[in-house]
């Protein structure tokens, strides 16, 4: 069956990049809203699983979980995202879906936790849309008009990597990434008369880079385990278009391009994680950091700052034993989390916290569906900022198949 479905997953990845969009009107900031975690496994949990391995879901922060996985599988995920956004006397809603990455995990060798993994996830998405009324005197006549800001698109990731364990209680992983990807910003003014022109601009800015993930996992007792994950990235290479056209009710009147190349560092990050099993549950922490200071690109609409990322869950584990019931084979997962941007606005910090709730659901033996409902509010509406209350949905399938024979070692 595992088989059969690589065909489709390769045809979508193929246009993948084109449909990778999604976040707020605080990601026209930088790259836009960066994100941590692909599954809604781990979504339900606040995004926590530095020290979080899975048998069934493909933890992507984390490379050294690879080597927890029990057969071959196949991950695929999509997610909804729905804001309403206030400056404190307005509001607007917001929506948008996308689909939320996919990989394909190789168990080589149950008894080592030799494992190869390959897929395409979202690194960062942007998706905003800003509209400003303004209104003047000019030579004793009144000039009313709009002025519109849009922007979509992201970075992807496309990783090759593995795990092993070397020996009992340690569990290493490492992986290359291939960043790339287009952002695309336009800003329309336009005034409110038939005999004016419409002004638009737009720039396309095309990415490229590599970078590295590495992650490792330790349990020193029964039950507990510390992790620690950490990614460096060389400079990324941004080729920029920039359009200006003006526009009349009926045809475009003046259009001027302009071309550059220009590179931007993206920040090395660290992590680490804690959980701990007792009995039927799993208690889990994360922190993170990542100084996005160093980073050029776009910067003057905000200030650059660190990110820093604090999340801890409580899971509910399900039974994966044959012959267990239906009922124990469903989990679920509680988290909550807090997340100091890597922008300020107006010299502000934009903070977002957040709670979530999951569920994983067994289709049969080796098939698993997570969903995962996540929900909170970022910013604030004051000093000119905004505040944005979200819904994230989320959903993502994990098939499974053995592909490699254990054999007889002596």
């Amino acid at each position: 069956m595992l088989r059969s479905v690589c065909t489709i997953i390769f045809t979508i990845a193929a246009s993948y990049a084109a449909l990778a969009q999604g976040g707020s009107n605080y990601s026209m900031f930088g790259v836009g809203d960066i994100r941590r975690s692909a599954s809604a496994a781990y979504d339900g949990l606040g995004g926590t699983q530095i020290a979080v391995a899975s048998p069934y879901a493909v933890n992507l922060l984390n490379p050294a979980a690879w080597s927890a996985l029990q057969t071959s599988r196949l991950q695929i995920g999509f997610r909804f995202n729905q804001q309403t956004i206030s400056d404190g006397s307005t509001s607007a809603d917001q929506n948008n879906g996308k689909l939320d990455g996919f990989c394909l995990a190789f168990s080589v060798d149950t008894s080592l936790g030799a494992g190869a993994t390959f897929g395409l996830r979202p690194f960062s998405s942007v998706n905003y849309s800003l509209a400003t009324h303004f209104s003047d005197s000019l030579l004793g006549k009144r000039i009313e008009g709009s002025v519109e800001s849009t922007g979509n698109g992201g970075l992807t990731s496309v990783f090759l990597g593995g795990a092993i364990r070397p020996f009992e209680g340690l569990r290493i992983g490492a992986a290359v990434e291939g960043l790339f990807g287009t952002i695309i910003s336009t800003v329309r003014t336009t005034i409110f008369d038939a005999n004016a022109y419409t002004s638009l601009n737009q720039r396309n800015d095309g990415f490229k880079g590599i970078g590295g993930r590495f992650g490792l996992m330790y349990s020193p007792m029964t039950n507990f385990t510390v992790g620690i994950s950490a990614s460096a990235y060389s400079d990324i290479n941004i080729n920029s278009q920039t359009r200006f056209s003006t526009v009349s009710s009926n045809e475009i009147t003046g259009d001027t391009l302009f071309g550059s190349e220009t590179q931007t560092q993206l920040p090395a990050s660290l992590g680490i994680g804690l959980s701990y099993i007792s009995g039927k549950f799993l208690f889990a922490a994360d922190a993170e950091a990542q100084d996005f200071s160093v980073m050029t690109y776009r910067k003057g609409r905000a200030d650059f700052k660190r990110m820093t990322r604090f999340s801890a869950g409580v899971s509910r584990l399900a039974e994966h034993s044959p012959g267990s019931s239906f009922e124990n084979r469903i989990g679920f997962n509680f988290g909550i989390g807090y997340q100091q941007l890597y922008y300020s606005v107006f010299e502000k910090e934009v903070d977002e916290i957040y709670g979530s709730f999951g569920m994983q659901l067994p289709i049969s033996q080796s098939a698993m569906f997570d969903v995962a409902l996540t929900g909170g509010s970022r910013g604030s509406a004051a000093n000119g900022a905004v505040r944005e209350m979200f819904l994230r949905f989320g959903f993502s399938a994990s098939i499974g198949e053995i592909w490699f024979q254990p054999f007889v070692r002596e």
